[in-house]
């Protein structure tokens, strides 16, 4: 199926919560991190990294979406 630009923006829209997902997580030290925040982490940063494979996806980020996602160091 072809990756088009309606689906790039939906997918921006919905990688929001992955990215505070891993805001968040990735402040808490990785001792004190439950074993739900490290699944949730792993699903959410391997989200990320699929999408960030996808240059519709990448130019489809705000700017400030694009450097919060750089931050992140996936």
């Amino acid at each position: 199926m072809e990756y088009t630009q309606e689906k790039a923006t939906i997918d921006v829209a919905a990688s929001v919560d992955n990215i505070v997902i891993c805001e968040t997580i990735q402040a808490i030290s990785e001792a004190d991190r439950d074993e739900d925040q490290v699944g949730d982490l792993f699903r959410s940063e391997g989200h990320l990294r699929l999408k960030m494979a996808k240059p519709l996806f990448v130019s489809t980020l705000s700017t400030d979406q694009a450097n919060r996602i750089a931050a992140l160091n996936l």
